[in-house]
């Protein structure tokens, strides 16, 4: 019986920030502390308030929030994915007319997509509580060209926005 090894998101994470290291100082990115980084340092969970995001970033003058996430899920991501902290973050920062990108590792395809959170609560005021693969066409994204992350400012309507 194959056993597959747990989703830490880690080498996810870690494939992002060395995306961002290529691009030299057309970027920066700042890493929030959370609940793993200090069990991870100190071998037991401490009391850390919950983060907006994964990152901070800047990228060819735009400054945005990143949550990184990946999954195995064969079908769709599920918004259940994002905590709810980050979820009411996100609507805030949306509110106050800042960028969330959700930034998304299928590993069984290896493919990353970039979803602006505003497609994702777009699709959640339908009821819906996650977006197929094959709807997400749009928004794959290719990590390691230089050039696609020049694409970072809100996109232009799409059909999932129109839902």
């Amino acid at each position: 019986m194959l056993v597959m090894a747990k989703n830490t998101g880690k080498p996810s994470e870690n494939a992002f920030e060395a995306a961002l290291n290529k691009l030299g100082k057309r970027a920066y990115y700042c890493r929030l502390v959370d609940a793993a980084e200090i069990f991870g340092r100190v071998g037991k969970t401490g009391n850390v308030r919950p983060q907006p995001s994964d990152y901070i970033i800047t990228v060819d003058g735009v400054t945005s929030y990143a949550e990184v996430k990946s999954t195995t899920d064969e079908t769709a991501f599920r918004f259940s994915l994002l905590r709810t902290k980050q979820t009411a973050a996100a609507r805030q920062i949306l509110s106050a007319g800042g960028e969330y990108n959700v930034f998304v590792h299928h590993l069984p395809t290896d493919r990353w997509y970039r979803i602006p959170y505003s497609v994702i609560a777009t699709v959640q005021q339908t009821g819906k509580a996650s977006i197929k693969w094959h709807d997400l066409q749009d928004f794959q994204w290719e990590i390691n060209s230089t050039t696609s992350w020049s694409t970072l400012r809100q996109p232009e309507q799409t059909p999932l926005m129109r839902l």
